[in-house]
């Protein structure tokens, strides 16, 4: 399966129904947003999934994502990102 890896600000989440349609959810986004590291599939999946929208080159993707790891504050996802040489968005 096609997939990069990336950081960048994303939502607690609970499952794909999102906060209109899941209460659990509705409490997750309450958090905020917060650096995660997160593995984005460029071709289509079977599987209910939340998405984000990343760019490969100059083209613009919608995918499902994993995600990897959630990092405590900006410092650290930064340290990681220059670490693993992993790309960070911080939109």
């Amino acid at each position: 399966m096609e997939s990069l890896k990336i950081i960048k600000k994303i939502p607690f989440i609970h499952c794909a129904k999102g906060p209109d349609a899941c209460e659990e959810c509705s409490i997750a986004q309450a958090k905020g947003l917060s650096f995660a590291l997160i593995r984005v599939y460029l071709r289509e999946r079977t599987s209910a999934r939340p998405t984000t929208e990343v760019y490969v080159g100059c083209r613009r993707v919608v995918g499902e994502y994993d995600i990897i790891k959630r990092f405590k504050s900006k410092d650290d996802a930064k340290k990681y990102a220059i670490k693993h040489r992993i790309e960070i968005t911080f939109d």
